[in-house]
Protein backbone atom coordinates (compact mmCIF):
# COMPACT_ATOMS: atom_id res chain seq x y z
CA UNK A 1 0.00 0.00 0.00
CA UNK A 2 1.28 3.23 -0.59
CA UNK A 3 2.04 5.46 2.23
CA UNK A 4 -0.57 7.89 3.25
CA UNK A 5 -0.79 10.90 5.46
CA UNK A 6 -3.61 11.26 8.36
CA UNK A 7 -5.28 14.10 8.38
CA UNK A 8 -7.93 14.06 11.14
CA UNK A 9 -9.59 18.03 10.89
CA UNK A 10 -10.53 17.02 7.27
CA UNK A 11 -14.07 16.30 7.33
CA UNK A 12 -14.24 14.37 4.00
CA UNK A 13 -11.45 15.64 2.16
CA UNK A 14 -10.65 12.63 -0.65
CA UNK A 15 -9.21 12.34 -3.98
CA UNK A 16 -11.81 9.24 -6.34
CA UNK A 17 -9.77 6.57 -6.48
CA UNK A 18 -6.66 7.24 -4.73
CA UNK A 19 -8.22 7.25 -1.04
CA UNK A 20 -8.15 3.98 0.77
CA UNK A 21 -11.30 3.63 3.16
CA UNK A 22 -13.31 2.35 4.84
CA UNK A 23 -17.06 1.73 6.71
CA UNK A 24 -17.70 3.48 9.90
CA UNK A 25 -19.79 2.20 12.49
CA UNK A 26 -19.75 4.85 15.03
CA UNK A 27 -16.82 3.13 16.69
CA UNK A 28 -13.60 3.10 16.03
CA UNK A 29 -12.31 0.43 13.24
CA UNK A 30 -8.11 -0.32 14.00
CA UNK A 31 -7.79 -2.98 10.91
CA UNK A 32 -5.51 -2.20 7.82
CA UNK A 33 -7.44 0.23 5.76
CA UNK A 34 -9.40 -0.98 2.37
CA UNK A 35 -8.58 0.07 -0.92
CA UNK A 36 -12.51 1.11 -2.11
CA UNK A 37 -13.75 3.36 -5.01
CA UNK A 38 -17.45 5.61 -4.24
CA UNK A 39 -19.36 2.82 -2.64
CA UNK A 40 -21.24 3.87 0.47
CA UNK A 41 -21.81 1.77 4.10
CA UNK A 42 -25.13 2.34 6.33
CA UNK A 43 -24.93 1.18 9.70
CA UNK A 44 -28.60 1.85 11.41
CA UNK A 45 -31.20 4.62 10.75
CA UNK A 46 -29.55 7.70 8.62
CA UNK A 47 -25.80 6.73 9.46
CA UNK A 48 -24.57 7.42 6.54
CA UNK A 49 -20.69 7.26 6.02
CA UNK A 50 -20.25 8.24 2.28
CA UNK A 51 -17.46 7.71 0.31
CA UNK A 52 -13.82 7.61 0.94
CA UNK A 53 -14.26 7.70 4.73
CA UNK A 54 -11.19 5.38 5.90
CA UNK A 55 -10.78 4.41 9.77
CA UNK A 56 -6.75 4.62 9.63
CA UNK A 57 -4.58 2.41 8.31
CA UNK A 58 -3.39 0.01 11.41
CA UNK A 59 -0.11 1.36 12.80
CA UNK A 60 0.64 1.05 16.06
CA UNK A 61 2.52 4.50 16.95
CA UNK A 62 2.07 8.07 15.92
CA UNK A 63 3.37 11.43 15.67
CA UNK A 64 1.69 14.67 15.41
CA UNK A 65 2.82 18.25 14.72
CA UNK A 66 1.04 21.57 14.04
CA UNK A 67 0.21 23.63 11.33
CA UNK A 68 -1.64 26.47 11.20
CA UNK A 69 -3.16 25.72 14.93
CA UNK A 70 -4.49 22.54 13.62
CA UNK A 71 -2.93 19.53 14.85
CA UNK A 72 -2.10 16.85 11.76
CA UNK A 73 -1.63 12.81 12.59
CA UNK A 74 0.94 11.20 11.08
CA UNK A 75 1.08 7.51 11.42
CA UNK A 76 4.21 6.19 11.65
CA UNK A 77 4.47 3.52 8.64
CA UNK A 78 2.59 5.80 6.80
CA UNK A 79 5.23 7.57 5.22
CA UNK A 80 6.08 10.34 8.28
CA UNK A 81 9.06 10.14 11.17
CA UNK A 82 8.25 9.17 15.13
CA UNK A 83 9.03 11.49 18.02
CA UNK A 84 12.92 10.12 18.01
CA UNK A 85 13.17 10.87 14.11
CA UNK A 86 13.43 7.89 12.71
CA UNK A 87 12.48 7.21 9.23
CA UNK A 88 8.91 5.69 8.59
CA UNK A 89 8.18 5.24 4.81
CA UNK A 90 8.93 6.95 1.97
CA UNK A 91 6.33 9.92 1.37
CA UNK A 92 8.71 13.03 -0.14
CA UNK A 93 7.57 16.68 -0.45
CA UNK A 94 5.52 17.52 -3.23
CA UNK A 95 7.08 19.44 -6.08
CA UNK A 96 6.11 21.30 -8.92
CA UNK A 97 6.90 24.07 -11.23
CA UNK A 98 3.68 26.37 -9.82
CA UNK A 99 2.62 28.03 -7.10
CA UNK A 100 -0.89 28.86 -6.14
CA UNK A 101 -1.45 31.53 -3.82
CA UNK A 102 -4.33 33.39 -2.09
CA UNK A 103 -6.75 33.73 0.94
CA UNK A 104 -9.63 31.71 1.66
CA UNK A 105 -12.73 33.14 3.04
CA UNK A 106 -16.29 32.62 4.42
CA UNK A 107 -19.32 32.50 1.92
CA UNK A 108 -19.58 36.08 1.79
CA UNK A 109 -16.12 36.95 0.77
CA UNK A 110 -14.92 39.13 3.93
CA UNK A 111 -14.14 36.80 6.55
CA UNK A 112 -10.55 34.89 6.60
CA UNK A 113 -11.00 31.27 7.08
CA UNK A 114 -8.31 30.33 9.36
CA UNK A 115 -6.86 26.17 9.13
CA UNK A 116 -8.72 25.12 5.64
CA UNK A 117 -7.34 22.92 3.52
CA UNK A 118 -6.38 23.54 0.12
CA UNK A 119 -4.97 20.89 -2.05
CA UNK A 120 -4.63 20.05 -5.79
CA UNK A 121 -4.80 16.84 -7.58
CA UNK A 122 -5.43 15.45 -11.47
CA UNK A 123 -9.27 14.14 -10.26
CA UNK A 124 -12.29 15.86 -8.34
CA UNK A 125 -12.78 14.79 -4.76
CA UNK A 126 -15.78 12.31 -3.85
CA UNK A 127 -19.19 14.02 -2.95
CA UNK A 128 -20.24 15.06 0.70
CA UNK A 129 -23.05 12.52 1.29
CA UNK A 130 -26.27 14.88 1.44
CA UNK A 131 -27.58 13.57 4.65
CA UNK A 132 -25.99 13.16 7.83
CA UNK A 133 -23.51 10.94 8.15
CA UNK A 134 -20.26 9.51 10.12
CA UNK A 135 -17.83 12.40 9.14
CA UNK A 136 -14.84 10.32 10.27
CA UNK A 137 -11.01 11.39 9.26
CA UNK A 138 -9.49 10.26 5.89
CA UNK A 139 -5.97 9.92 4.98
CA UNK A 140 -4.28 11.66 2.11
CA UNK A 141 -2.29 9.72 -0.06
CA UNK A 142 1.26 10.79 -1.10
CA UNK A 143 1.89 12.96 -3.85
CA UNK A 144 -1.23 15.51 -2.85
CA UNK A 145 -0.20 18.79 -2.62
CA UNK A 146 -2.08 20.11 0.41
CA UNK A 147 -1.62 22.92 2.80
CA UNK A 148 -3.53 24.49 5.38
CA UNK A 149 -4.49 28.35 5.37
CA UNK A 150 -2.62 30.79 7.91
CA UNK A 151 -5.08 32.61 10.59
CA UNK A 152 -5.20 35.29 8.03
CA UNK A 153 -6.57 32.39 5.60
CA UNK A 154 -3.54 33.37 3.67
CA UNK A 155 -1.87 29.62 1.61
CA UNK A 156 0.96 29.01 -0.43
CA UNK A 157 0.81 25.74 -2.72
CA UNK A 158 3.08 24.56 -4.81
CA UNK A 159 1.60 22.10 -7.68
CA UNK A 160 2.59 20.69 -10.73
CA UNK A 161 1.60 23.06 -14.10
CA UNK A 162 -1.63 21.58 -16.15
CA UNK A 163 -5.12 20.98 -15.50
CA UNK A 164 -5.60 20.04 -11.70
CA UNK A 165 -9.05 20.17 -9.55
CA UNK A 166 -8.18 22.79 -7.04
CA UNK A 167 -10.23 22.04 -3.82
CA UNK A 168 -11.30 24.54 -0.63
CA UNK A 169 -12.70 22.93 2.80
CA UNK A 170 -13.35 23.53 6.17
CA UNK A 171 -15.68 21.26 7.68
CA UNK A 172 -18.85 20.52 5.12
CA UNK A 173 -17.83 23.66 3.03
CA UNK A 174 -16.24 22.50 0.32
CA UNK A 175 -15.59 24.36 -3.34
CA UNK A 176 -13.75 22.49 -6.05
CA UNK A 177 -12.77 23.84 -9.65
CA UNK A 178 -11.03 22.97 -12.11
CA UNK A 179 -7.98 25.17 -13.37
CA UNK A 180 -5.14 25.49 -16.22
CA UNK A 181 -2.41 25.88 -14.15
CA UNK A 182 0.23 27.93 -15.60
CA UNK A 183 3.89 27.39 -14.68
CA UNK A 184 5.19 30.19 -12.57
CA UNK A 185 2.82 32.04 -9.89
CA UNK A 186 -0.86 31.25 -9.93
CA UNK A 187 -2.54 33.83 -7.57
CA UNK A 188 -6.22 32.79 -6.85
CA UNK A 189 -8.91 35.25 -6.60
CA UNK A 190 -11.76 34.75 -3.92
CA UNK A 191 -14.42 33.58 -6.58
CA UNK A 192 -11.98 30.21 -6.37
CA UNK A 193 -10.82 30.62 -2.85
CA UNK A 194 -13.69 31.36 -0.73
CA UNK A 195 -16.20 28.84 0.54
CA UNK A 196 -19.44 28.62 -1.29
CA UNK A 197 -22.40 30.09 -0.46
CA UNK A 198 -24.66 28.05 -1.72
CA UNK A 199 -25.23 23.91 -2.38
CA UNK A 200 -24.51 22.91 -5.36
CA UNK A 201 -23.10 19.59 -5.36
CA UNK A 202 -22.85 18.96 -9.51
CA UNK A 203 -20.61 22.14 -10.03
CA UNK A 204 -18.55 21.18 -6.48
CA UNK A 205 -20.02 23.50 -4.30
CA UNK A 206 -20.97 22.07 -0.85
CA UNK A 207 -22.56 23.71 2.43
CA UNK A 208 -23.87 22.14 5.68
CA UNK A 209 -27.65 21.33 5.15
CA UNK A 210 -28.80 23.69 8.23
CA UNK A 211 -32.23 23.86 10.39
CA UNK A 212 -32.52 26.62 12.66
CA UNK A 213 -35.19 26.85 15.17
CA UNK A 214 -36.42 30.53 14.97
CA UNK A 215 -35.78 32.16 18.08
CA UNK A 216 -38.04 34.68 19.54
CA UNK A 217 -34.77 36.92 21.07
CA UNK A 218 -32.29 35.46 19.10
CA UNK A 219 -31.29 36.70 15.25
CA UNK A 220 -29.13 33.25 14.44
CA UNK A 221 -30.90 33.59 10.95
CA UNK A 222 -29.09 37.22 10.21
CA UNK A 223 -26.01 36.11 11.34
CA UNK A 224 -25.76 32.98 9.12
CA UNK A 225 -26.93 35.98 6.38
CA UNK A 226 -24.20 38.26 7.38
CA UNK A 227 -21.83 34.90 6.95
CA UNK A 228 -22.50 34.75 3.49
CA UNK A 229 -25.68 32.02 3.80
CA UNK A 230 -28.27 34.91 2.43
CA UNK A 231 -29.13 38.34 1.01
CA UNK A 232 -29.51 40.86 3.48
CA UNK A 233 -30.84 43.99 3.67
CA UNK A 234 -28.60 47.07 5.36
CA UNK A 235 -30.01 49.89 6.68
CA UNK A 236 -27.87 52.57 6.67
CA UNK A 237 -30.39 55.38 8.73
CA UNK A 238 -31.37 52.89 11.00
CA UNK A 239 -28.08 50.85 11.39
CA UNK A 240 -29.78 47.48 10.58
CA UNK A 241 -29.15 44.69 8.64
CA UNK A 242 -31.81 41.74 8.28
CA UNK A 243 -31.62 38.65 6.77
CA UNK A 244 -34.21 39.09 3.48
CA UNK A 245 -36.77 36.43 3.88
CA UNK A 246 -36.83 33.46 0.81
CA UNK A 247 -32.85 34.15 0.12
CA UNK A 248 -31.37 31.84 2.94
CA UNK A 249 -29.72 29.19 1.97
CA UNK A 250 -30.99 26.87 5.34
CA UNK A 251 -34.39 25.72 6.52
CA UNK A 252 -36.15 27.47 9.31
CA UNK A 253 -38.24 25.94 11.67
CA UNK A 254 -40.46 27.52 13.74
CA UNK A 255 -40.08 27.34 17.81
CA UNK A 256 -41.39 31.07 18.50
CA UNK A 257 -44.79 29.76 18.30
CA UNK A 258 -45.92 32.31 16.17
CA UNK A 259 -49.06 31.52 13.51
CA UNK A 260 -48.21 33.95 10.68
CA UNK A 261 -44.04 33.29 10.63
CA UNK A 262 -40.80 35.07 11.16
CA UNK A 263 -40.30 39.22 10.51
CA UNK A 264 -38.59 40.07 6.52
CA UNK A 265 -40.89 36.96 4.33
CA UNK A 266 -39.41 34.45 6.56
CA UNK A 267 -41.43 31.40 5.60
CA UNK A 268 -41.39 28.51 8.46
CA UNK A 269 -40.91 25.07 7.10
CA UNK A 270 -42.97 23.44 10.34
CA UNK A 271 -43.28 23.66 14.22
CA UNK A 272 -39.94 22.46 15.36
CA UNK A 273 -41.40 19.99 17.05
CA UNK A 274 -42.34 18.15 13.87
CA UNK A 275 -38.75 18.18 13.08
CA UNK A 276 -37.62 16.65 16.35
CA UNK A 277 -40.58 14.16 16.16
CA UNK A 278 -39.57 13.05 12.82
CA UNK A 279 -36.32 11.10 12.13
CA UNK A 280 -36.49 10.82 8.83
CA UNK A 281 -36.63 14.66 8.70
CA UNK A 282 -33.92 15.11 11.25
CA UNK A 283 -31.20 13.15 8.97
CA UNK A 284 -31.70 15.49 6.15
CA UNK A 285 -29.55 17.86 8.47
CA UNK A 286 -25.82 17.95 8.72
CA UNK A 287 -26.14 21.24 11.77
CA UNK A 288 -29.42 21.89 14.03
CA UNK A 289 -29.47 25.51 15.47
CA UNK A 290 -31.58 25.79 18.85
CA UNK A 291 -31.21 29.95 19.89
CA UNK A 292 -32.72 31.42 22.36
CA UNK A 293 -36.41 31.59 21.94
CA UNK A 294 -39.62 31.54 24.21
CA UNK A 295 -38.62 27.17 23.75
CA UNK A 296 -42.41 26.45 21.97
CA UNK A 297 -41.29 23.51 20.99
CA UNK A 298 -40.08 22.59 24.63
CA UNK A 299 -42.46 20.43 25.49
CA UNK A 300 -41.59 18.09 22.87
CA UNK A 301 -38.42 16.58 25.12
CA UNK A 302 -41.08 15.42 27.20
CA UNK A 303 -41.32 12.58 25.25
CA UNK A 304 -38.67 10.06 24.95
CA UNK A 305 -38.83 9.25 21.25
CA UNK A 306 -37.87 12.60 20.48
CA UNK A 307 -35.17 12.43 23.06
CA UNK A 308 -33.68 9.55 21.29
CA UNK A 309 -34.15 11.10 17.90
CA UNK A 310 -31.80 13.88 18.90
CA UNK A 311 -29.23 11.42 20.89
CA UNK A 312 -29.61 9.12 17.59
CA UNK A 313 -28.88 12.28 14.88
CA UNK A 314 -25.94 13.46 17.04
CA UNK A 315 -24.73 10.08 17.32
CA UNK A 316 -25.03 9.70 13.45
CA UNK A 317 -22.86 12.81 12.67
CA UNK A 318 -24.93 15.81 13.42
CA UNK A 319 -23.95 18.93 14.95
CA UNK A 320 -26.18 20.08 17.47
CA UNK A 321 -25.87 23.80 18.35
CA UNK A 322 -28.27 25.51 21.62
CA UNK A 323 -27.70 28.85 22.99
CA UNK A 324 -28.87 30.12 26.57
CA UNK A 325 -32.24 30.45 27.14
CA UNK A 326 -32.65 27.39 25.04
CA UNK A 327 -30.43 25.22 27.66
CA UNK A 328 -33.25 23.01 28.43
CA UNK A 329 -32.66 21.38 24.53
CA UNK A 330 -29.40 19.91 25.43
CA UNK A 331 -29.89 19.52 29.73
CA UNK A 332 -32.96 16.99 28.80
CA UNK A 333 -31.07 15.58 25.63
CA UNK A 334 -27.49 15.31 27.40
CA UNK A 335 -27.56 15.76 30.99
CA UNK A 336 -24.33 13.89 32.31
CA UNK A 337 -22.10 16.24 30.00
CA UNK A 338 -22.93 19.75 32.10
CA UNK A 339 -24.77 21.34 34.88
CA UNK A 340 -26.52 24.78 34.78
CA UNK A 341 -26.94 27.58 37.14
CA UNK A 342 -30.43 28.00 38.66
CA UNK A 343 -32.66 30.94 40.50
CA UNK A 344 -34.58 28.64 41.86
CA UNK A 345 -37.59 28.62 39.17
CA UNK A 346 -34.74 27.15 36.54
CA UNK A 347 -32.42 27.47 34.11
CA UNK A 348 -33.51 30.60 32.44
CA UNK A 349 -31.55 33.39 34.38
CA UNK A 350 -31.62 37.25 33.97
CA UNK A 351 -29.14 38.88 31.40
CA UNK A 352 -25.61 40.01 32.04
CA UNK A 353 -22.60 40.74 30.27
CA UNK A 354 -19.23 39.25 30.60
CA UNK A 355 -15.70 40.66 30.21
CA UNK A 356 -14.50 37.15 29.06
CA UNK A 357 -11.27 35.20 28.11
CA UNK A 358 -10.71 33.50 24.91
CA UNK A 359 -8.90 30.21 26.06
CA UNK A 360 -8.03 28.25 22.58
CA UNK A 361 -5.24 29.13 21.38
CA UNK A 362 -6.15 28.85 17.33
CA UNK A 363 -9.15 30.78 18.21
CA UNK A 364 -7.16 33.79 19.45
CA UNK A 365 -4.93 33.45 16.45
CA UNK A 366 -8.34 34.16 13.92
CA UNK A 367 -9.19 36.56 16.33
CA UNK A 368 -6.28 38.46 16.29
CA UNK A 369 -5.49 38.12 12.68
CA UNK A 370 -9.10 39.88 11.40
CA UNK A 371 -8.87 43.02 9.82
CA UNK A 372 -9.86 46.03 11.69
CA UNK A 373 -13.26 46.59 9.90
CA UNK A 374 -14.33 43.23 11.09
CA UNK A 375 -12.59 43.91 14.60
CA UNK A 376 -14.40 47.02 15.13
CA UNK A 377 -18.02 47.62 13.90
CA UNK A 378 -18.86 50.92 15.22
CA UNK A 379 -17.77 52.81 12.45
CA UNK A 380 -20.26 51.12 10.16
CA UNK A 381 -22.84 52.02 13.08
CA UNK A 382 -22.50 55.43 13.67
CA UNK A 383 -18.67 56.41 15.22
CA UNK A 384 -18.93 55.95 18.59
CA UNK A 385 -22.15 53.65 18.97
CA UNK A 386 -20.79 51.23 21.63
CA UNK A 387 -20.61 47.78 20.39
CA UNK A 388 -17.84 45.17 21.62
CA UNK A 389 -14.58 45.00 20.14
CA UNK A 390 -12.25 42.71 19.28
CA UNK A 391 -9.31 45.09 20.46
CA UNK A 392 -9.03 43.78 23.81
CA UNK A 393 -7.88 40.25 22.99
CA UNK A 394 -7.58 37.48 25.22
CA UNK A 395 -10.40 39.48 26.64
CA UNK A 396 -13.34 39.78 24.54
CA UNK A 397 -16.93 41.09 25.83
CA UNK A 398 -19.81 38.78 25.45
CA UNK A 399 -23.20 40.82 25.82
CA UNK A 400 -26.68 39.19 26.67
CA UNK A 401 -25.83 36.17 28.39
CA UNK A 402 -29.13 34.41 29.27
CA UNK A 403 -27.70 31.39 31.88
CA UNK A 404 -24.72 29.91 32.80
CA UNK A 405 -22.69 26.79 33.13
CA UNK A 406 -22.29 25.82 36.81
CA UNK A 407 -20.08 22.46 35.83
CA UNK A 408 -18.87 20.13 33.01
CA UNK A 409 -18.02 16.72 33.87
CA UNK A 410 -15.21 14.28 32.17
CA UNK A 411 -16.88 11.24 29.85
CA UNK A 412 -14.51 8.89 29.61
CA UNK A 413 -15.68 6.08 26.91
CA UNK A 414 -13.51 2.94 25.44
CA UNK A 415 -11.18 4.87 22.79
CA UNK A 416 -10.91 1.64 20.58
CA UNK A 417 -7.21 0.48 22.02
CA UNK A 418 -8.03 -0.68 25.22
CA UNK A 419 -8.03 2.65 27.03
CA UNK A 420 -10.36 5.92 27.57
CA UNK A 421 -10.87 9.35 25.94
CA UNK A 422 -12.55 12.15 27.51
CA UNK A 423 -15.70 13.43 25.07
CA UNK A 424 -16.81 15.69 27.35
CA UNK A 425 -16.70 19.16 26.82
CA UNK A 426 -14.26 21.49 25.55
CA UNK A 427 -14.39 25.02 26.86
CA UNK A 428 -13.26 27.66 24.43
CA UNK A 429 -14.04 30.90 25.99
CA UNK A 430 -15.03 31.18 30.03
CA UNK A 431 -15.90 34.19 32.03
CA UNK A 432 -16.94 35.47 35.78
CA UNK A 433 -21.07 35.22 36.48
CA UNK A 434 -23.61 38.51 36.51
CA UNK A 435 -22.51 38.62 40.53
CA UNK A 436 -26.28 37.69 41.81
CA UNK A 437 -26.55 33.86 40.77
CA UNK A 438 -23.56 33.22 39.18
CA UNK A 439 -20.56 34.60 41.14
CA UNK A 440 -18.81 37.06 39.66
CA UNK A 441 -15.26 36.87 41.17
CA UNK A 442 -14.61 33.36 39.38
CA UNK A 443 -14.06 32.29 35.69
CA UNK A 444 -17.47 29.82 34.51
CA UNK A 445 -17.62 28.24 31.21
CA UNK A 446 -19.28 30.74 28.53
CA UNK A 447 -18.88 28.19 24.91
CA UNK A 448 -18.07 24.85 25.17
CA UNK A 449 -18.44 21.51 22.90
CA UNK A 450 -18.34 18.12 23.18
CA UNK A 451 -18.40 14.94 21.43
CA UNK A 452 -21.18 12.42 21.12
CA UNK A 453 -20.57 9.32 19.48
CA UNK A 454 -19.92 11.05 15.66
CA UNK A 455 -21.19 13.98 16.78
CA UNK A 456 -20.94 17.23 18.15
CA UNK A 457 -22.57 19.55 20.75
CA UNK A 458 -22.18 23.39 21.09
CA UNK A 459 -23.50 25.14 23.81
CA UNK A 460 -23.11 29.32 24.29
CA UNK A 461 -24.62 31.11 27.74
CA UNK A 462 -25.28 34.33 25.38
CA UNK A 463 -27.33 35.39 22.63
CA UNK A 464 -25.47 34.80 19.25
CA UNK A 465 -26.81 38.32 18.22
CA UNK A 466 -26.29 41.03 20.07
CA UNK A 467 -29.23 42.88 21.03
CA UNK A 468 -31.08 45.94 18.74
CA UNK A 469 -29.83 46.78 15.72
CA UNK A 470 -26.71 47.38 13.86
CA UNK A 471 -24.55 46.57 10.88
CA UNK A 472 -22.09 44.03 10.59
CA UNK A 473 -20.53 41.05 12.89
CA UNK A 474 -20.41 41.19 16.44
CA UNK A 475 -17.12 39.41 19.13
CA UNK A 476 -19.59 36.17 19.59
CA UNK A 477 -21.16 36.21 16.62
CA UNK A 478 -17.32 36.15 15.14
CA UNK A 479 -17.35 33.72 17.66
CA UNK A 480 -20.01 31.70 16.44
CA UNK A 481 -18.70 32.07 12.43
CA UNK A 482 -15.50 30.27 13.98
CA UNK A 483 -17.23 27.43 15.75
CA UNK A 484 -20.01 26.52 12.91
CA UNK A 485 -16.84 25.78 10.93
CA UNK A 486 -14.92 23.87 13.24
CA UNK A 487 -17.24 21.92 14.60
CA UNK A 488 -17.66 20.47 11.03
CA UNK A 489 -14.50 18.62 11.43
CA UNK A 490 -13.80 15.48 10.82
CA UNK A 491 -12.62 13.51 14.22
CA UNK A 492 -12.34 9.74 15.44
CA UNK A 493 -15.88 8.08 16.49
CA UNK A 494 -16.42 7.01 19.76
CA UNK A 495 -18.95 4.78 21.42
CA UNK A 496 -21.75 7.02 23.05
CA UNK A 497 -21.40 7.75 26.62
CA UNK A 498 -24.82 5.51 28.58
CA UNK A 499 -27.80 8.11 28.14
CA UNK A 500 -29.00 9.24 31.40
CA UNK A 501 -32.15 11.41 31.95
Amino acid sequence: MDPMRTWPFVLHVVAAGLLSSAGCSGGSNRGSAQTTTATTTTTGPGVTNGPGVTNGGGATDSTTSTTGGTTVKFDVGQGESDSSGESAGDCPPVTGDAVLTGTVYAPNQEIPVSGALVYAGTTPPDPIPQTVYCAECVELPCGTAHTLTNPDGSFSLEVPSGTQYVAVQKGQFLRVVQLDVQPGDNPLGPDVTSLPSYNDPANGLYIPKIAVAYGSYDRLEDGLAKLGLGQTNVDNASYSETLIGGTEQFDIWDNDGDPFGGPNGITFKGPFSQLLSNYALMEQYHIIFVPCSNDYALSALNDQNVVNNVRQWVEAGGKFYVADWSNEFIEKTFPQYQEFWSDGWGTDIDFYDSLATVLDPDLLAWLEALPADLKDINPKNGGNAGHPTVNNLPTIELVNNWSGVKEIAEILVPDGMGGMVNVGHKVWIEGPGDGDIIPSNTNWPMTITGQYGCGKLMFTTYHTAEGGAYIGLTPQELVLMYLILEIGVCQTPYEPPPPQG
